[in-house]
């Protein structure tokens, strides 16, 4: 999880969106309002900003090692509470084989190096959903106000879709098995005052100061469109397939003899509590229309614990070959993947991002304080340039033009003939960008042009 974290440049559309955010927030001191290329950006809470800006400036600037590191930490905590809490309840082999798939998951494994909020909302997910499972089975009472801070940071790192991963299955356990410890969390008081305090104490001062009205589109997008829109709409099976695929087919054990696990635990309280958390959002996420393999990524942790617990029982049942078969398969897909992110992702990957220095190192010398973009541009640009970017129309090249002011204006190969009419020069073009032998532009205007 943390070789070569700093080493790679921005990986993805969604690694600039972060980074760009912590970054304004960075330089602007504001910690209240996230803003993307200044534009204010509340789509989502801004825990991970906090954390990784807190790093930030104990490090007195951001780069790829300061925006990655929480979500290393994140990964690390998250292996950590698998194996302990597994080594406690089911024994040493299970917790051995429990950490083996989970580091070997391919979203897991890939989303403890990005800049992404879902492996931070994992740890807190998971974390608060394991606190809930021990005070049912220690009656410790500080296990339930552990469980509702982490529930209330879940809450101010992605939003109340936290509670689909937490609340619902604790819910629909204590209304199937009637344990009184499971209800006592969900009435506990004190909890729920915690849980407010914490999740709602960034949209209360947002409310305050912006007022209600500020929320209503971002429901509207981020919520309501994400679940009912039609566009792009995937497969209700969609999250199987990912599943299956992320653990490299492994899920596909769970086939085997299931009625043999069922047994053995059917009556184990926690274990029912792992499957109601594993099922219950694979059901809720396929109904919505907006699917990406990620959002499934709190309920990994919690397969790689059930599919351990098979796969030790497998073991116990199994003659001398099998086993050794089991034990290697155990050191082999791990060590691949290590192998993978020390020598093999950077090369791999080198077309993807090897435009990003080349712009980071030409943006600062050219002498022209405002650089624009035509219509849309890689939000990873953004996050690289040292100096604002704009976005322009077709009528403001127009107007740059007919004005003879001085400028630059960048442009996707897609646009590169719409904007090089109007330009009085092509100064420069970057290739590859994102993609083999796809190209970007940078256009001149006016005096710019002459040298």
């Amino acid at each position: 999880m943390f070789w070569g974290l700093g080493s790679l440049q921005l990986m993805s559309l969604n690694e600039g969106r972060r980074a760009l955010a912590i970054k304004e927030m960075f330089f602007s001191h504001n910690w209240l309002l996230p803003t993307l290329n200044g534009e204010l950006y509340l789509s989502k809470p801004p825990f991970l900003y906090w954390f990784s800006e807190s790093i930030s400036i104990l490090v007195k600037q951001v780069n790829e090692w300061t925006l990655r590191l929480p979500l290393a930490l994140s990964g690390l905590s998250v292996g950590l509470i698998v194996y302990f809490y597994t080594k406690k309840h089911y024994g040493m082999w299970v917790a051995l084989f429990a950490i083996q798939l989970l580091i070997a998951n391919v979203d897991f494994a890939m989303l403890a190096r990005r800049v992404e909020i879902e492996m931070l909302l994992t740890v807190f997910c998971f974390g608060a959903l394991i606190s809930a499972i021990q005070f049912v089975e220690t009656q410790y009472k500080a296990w339930i106000y552990l469980s509702y801070v982490l529930l209330g940071m879940s809450i101010l790192t992605k939003g109340p879709v936290a509670l689909l991963f937490v609340t619902l299955p604790l819910l629909v356990a204590a209304i199937y098995t009637k344990n009184q410890q499971l209800k006592e969390i969900l009435s506990n008081k004190i909890g729920w005052s915690i849980f407010l305090v914490i999740a709602l104490s960034w949209y209360v001062m947002i409310t305050l100061k912006l007022g209600l009205d500020i929320w209503s589109v971002i429901i509207k997008r981020d919520m309501i469109d994400k679940m009912q829109g039609n566009e792009g709409v995937k497969p209700m099976l969609s999250y199987l397939g990912w599943i299956e695929t992320d653990s490299l087919l492994l899920v596909s054990l769970f086939l085997y003899k299931p009625k043999r696990l069922w047994l053995k635990y059917k009556n184990n309280i926690g274990f029912l509590i792992l499957i109601l958390s594993s099922v219950l959002p694979i059901i809720i996420f396929s109904t919505f229309s907006n699917k990406h393999a990620k959002y499934l990524l709190p309920i990994y942790p919690v397969i790689s614990i059930l599919l351990a617990i098979h796969i030790g029982v497998i073991f116990e049942n199994a003659a001398k070959k099998v086993r050794y078969s089991i034990l290697a398969l155990g050191i082999f897909l791990p060590l691949i993947f290590a192998i993978f992110y020390i020598l093999i992702e950077p090369e791999y990957y080198y077309y993807r991002v090897s435009v990003f220095p080349k712009f980071q190192a030409w943006s600062k010398t050219t002498q022209v304080k405002q650089i624009y973009a035509f219509e849309t541009l890689d939000t990873r640009l953004y996050y690289y340039a040292e100096k604002p970017i704009k976005l322009i129309s077709l009528i403001d090249v127009i107007n740059l033009k007919d004005n003879k002011q001085i400028a630059l204006v960048l442009s996707e190969e897609k646009h590169h003939d719409i904007v090089a009419k109007h330009a009085d020069c092509e100064l420069k073009v970057f290739e590859p960008y994102l993609k083999d032998k796809k190209k970007f532009y940078v256009y001149g205007f006016g005096s710019v042009c002459k040298n």
